[in-house]
Formats: structure tokens, C-alpha cells, sequence
């Protein structure tokens, strides 16, 4: 084979296929998407080499299948929420709205821009918590490696030697016996704890539960109310700005809290009591769980005619605050827990050697 025909076979022209469906893979196509349109290109052409070009097999397969609808008659909204799971329920209804003001490229770009912010904000909060789970998880690995390792050799050894042990030395000893005993299925009931909170995670009371009870603890409470504004006002913002009218934006918004039924639920009532006429500004303030700061620029945009920019404006305030807060708590974890690691590495040594060192003074 000639050098060119090797390099030209090899070439990493594209990237290589995979089996999931990632964000990136969505972000790509509707990137692509409106790309192709605002070119020129007619719609179920632009579809169509988007679903080429996608490097996800499974995601291709949808929209080859969304494709397949287009071609039938069917529009571009319809076809995309026959896969709830694959695109999300305010996607679906930005580009219904994109299809029926004809401006599909300028909704595409906008609805990008807005995953993009979105994933950077949960990549960095993400990041900023992985740290101390780290440190937790080595605290944690390195008790229980001195529990099962270290210190049944010094209970041996003080065993042969007869030594009265302290109280505490005993305590850690009885912990080891209890470790190397019963570690293996200890470690079997942990991963089933897990196993099971994930799955009680998955239903709705579940997550109600937890939620709940995060919202009334300090910092985490707050760092959850401040994470949904910044949902709620970044997703109203580009619902409002695309076109959508505002009972149609709150059912939106109720898909965008799927995965929290408490803020879901808020926003259910609230658009309830805004379809019967009253204002959005009273009904948010009226659930107990939107700022009063939130409240009040929503009732400044009702009245200006400027909602949408006014949420546009607030979302990176509570964006800011949100990644502020994740910051102050994990500057908070960082010495409690090395404290926390210190004083029990510490103990744990100073009841081997305890007892040696009262060995040793008997002897003098």
C-alpha cells in the first residue's frame, strides 16, 4: 500500500462510533441542524445528513426514524416526541416553535447555547464537590486498610505477650476482629444500600423524600433552591424569548423539573392559578419555594411587557450564586474532613502504642 492511499485510510476524518447517547451527540445535532438551515438547506435534507453524520449508532438510528416521519407528512416536533428519552419535553416544545415562526436556526442556536451554559454550570459544580468525595472515599479505604492489615498484627502480638490493654486499644481491637470478620459482608450490605437508595431515587416519593429533607438542611437546602431558580429562570427565559406562550412555557418548565417532583409540582399550581387569571409574580411567591428576589423581577417583567428579559438578565445571578455556594461548601468539607482523617489516624496509632509504651515503662 502506498503512503498515501495509508494515511488517507487512517485519516481521522470523523471521530469513532459509539453506542450511547451523550449530550455532546445531542448538542452536535442541534448545532448541525441549524447550521444546515440557516444555509439554506431544506429541512428534511438537513435532517438527513445530520443523521449521517452523527457519530452516536443509537442516535442515529432516531433520526433516521424522525427522518423517516418528516418524509411521511409528519412535523419535526411530532416526530422527535415520540422519544421522551432522547429529547427532552421544553426541546420538543422550542422547536414546535421554531417550526411554526419559521425561524428554526435562530431557536436551534439559542436552545444549544443554553445546554452548553447548562452543562458547564453542572460540569463545574460537579468538579467542585469531587474533591472532597475523593478525600472522604481515601479516608474511609485507609481506616478500614489499618483496621483489617495493621492492627491484627499488634493484637497478635500483644495476645502472646499477655498484655492488659487498655480501654481503648480494646476497642479498636474488637473493631478489627469485627472488620476481618465481617468486612466482606459489609462491604456486600454497603454496595445493597446503594443499589437500593438509587433505586428509591428512581420513584417519584423517593425523591420527593430526599429532596425534601435537603431542602430544610443549611448550605445544602440552599444550594438546591438556588440551583432550581437558575433552571427555572434560564429555561423560562429561552422558552419566552422563542415564542412560547406562558401556560404552554409552565408546562414546559414542568418536564424541565421532572427529576424534582417538589419544584414540579410547585410549578403545576402555579400554572394552574396563573390560568385563572392571577399574576405569575403572587403565584410563585404564593408556593413557598421561589425567592422573594425571583417573585419580584417576575412581577418588574409582567408589568414592563419584558419577562423574558428579565429572566434572561437574573439567570446569571443565580448562576454565580449557585457556583458560589457549591464553592463555600466544599472550602467547608475540605478541613473537617482532614480533620476528621487526622484525629483518626492519630487514635488509632495511639492505641497500638499505648500499650506498648506502658509494656515498656514496666520493664524499666
Amino acid at each position: 500500500m502506498a503512503f498515501e492511499d495509508w494515511f488517507i485510510a487512517h485519516a481521522r476524518v470523523s471521530s469513532k462510533p459509539h453506542k450511547r447517547i451523550t449530550l455532546d451527540d445531542k448538542m452536535t445535532f442541534f448545532h448541525q441542524l441549524s447550521t444546515l438551515v440557516s444555509s439554506g438547506t431544506p429541512l428534511l435534507q438537513a435532517l438527513q445528513i445530520c443523521a449521517e453524520q452523527n457519530q452516536s449508532l443509537k442516535f442515529r438510528r432516531v433520526l433516521e426514524e424522525i427522518v423517516g416521519r418528516v418524509s411521511a407528512g409528519s412535523s419535526v416536533h411530532a416526530a422527535a416526541a415520540e422519544f421522551p428519552n432522547v429529547f427532552q419535553h421544553y426541546w420538543i416544545e422550542v422547536i414546535r416553535t421554531g417550526e411554526i415562526t419559521g425561524q428554526m436556526s435562530l431557536v436551534l442556536l439559542e436552545l444549544n447555547k443554553q445546554i452548553q451554559e447548562t452543562r458547564a454550570t453542572n460540569r463545574k459544580v460537579v468538579g467542585s464537590l469531587m474533591y472532597p468525595a475523593i478525600m472522604i472515599v481515601v479516608a474511609v479505604l485507609a481506616v478500614t486498610a489499618m483496621l483489617w492489615l495493621v492492627v491484627p498484627t499488634f493484637a497478635g502480638m500483644f495476645k502472646d505477650m499477655g498484655a492488659e490493654l487498655p480501654g481503648m486499644t480494646q476497642f479498636v481491637v474488637d473493631a478489627s476482629d469485627f472488620i476481618v470478620k465481617y468486612g466482606v459482608y459489609i462491604l456486600l450490605g454497603a454496595i445493597g444500600v446503594a443499589v437500593a437508595f438509587r433505586q428509591y431515587m428512581k420513584t417519584d416519593s423517593g425523591r420527593r423524600r430526599v429532596i425534601g429533607v435537603g431542602l430544610a438542611m443549611p448550605l445544602v437546602g440552599e444550594l438546591i433552591v438556588q440551583a432550581a431558580m437558575y433552571r427555572f429562570a434560564s429555561n423560562t427565559a429561552l422558552l419566552l424569548k422563542s415564542g412560547i406562550p406562558m401556560l404552554e412555557t409552565l408546562t414546559a418548565m414542568e418536564g424541565v423539573f421532572h427529576t424534582n417532583p417538589i419544584y414540579r409540582e410547585a410549578i403545576g399550581r402555579v400554572q394552574s392559578r396563573v390560568a385563572s387569571g392571577r399574576p405569575l409574580g403572587t403565584s410563585l411567591e404564593e408556593t413557598g419555594l421561589f425567592t422573594t428576589m425571583i417573585s419580584n423581577m417576575v412581577r418588574i417583567g409582567e408589568e414592563s411587557g419584558q419577562l423574558s428579559s428579565v429572566m434572561e438578565q437574573i439567570a446569571p445571578y443565580y448562576k454565580e450564586k449557585m457556583e458560589s455556594m457549591t464553592a463555600k461548601v466544599t472550602k467547608l468539607l475540605e478541613p473537617v474532613i482532614i480533620m476528621g482523617m487526622g484525629v483518626t489516624v492519630a487514635g488509632l496509632m495511639m492505641s497500638i502504642y499505648l500499650p506498648m509504651f506502658e509494656m515498656a515503662g514496666k520493664i524499666n
